[in-house]
């Protein structure tokens, strides 16, 4: 996963939020995007995410940092019209 430009590591996704850890320390309440490698069917994939910040923890030699989604979609995915 990728924020600001700053590696980092997810820890938990859900469909609403995810945990990581970076050492970008962004304020609670902040809103933030990122990138997130996801493993699809054998397929690598980019997620491209953003969300609040809703906790922010420090640990020793990174942050913890748990973000409510708002949106999320696949890099370059594409999407179908409905009629």
């Amino acid at each position: 996963m990728e924020i600001n430009g700053s590696p980092g590591v997810t820890r938990n996704i859900s469909a609403t939020g995810v945990y990581f850890e970076t050492s970008e320390e962004p304020a609670s309440g902040a809103k933030v995007s990122f990138t997130i490698d996801v493993l699809v069917n054998g397929e690598s994939l980019k997620m491209v995410c953003s969300g609040e910040v809703v906790r922010v923890d420090h640990k020793e030699g990174a942050v913890g940092i748990a973000v409510k989604l708002d949106n999320s979609v696949f890099a370059g995915a594409r999407t179908e019209a409905r009629s």
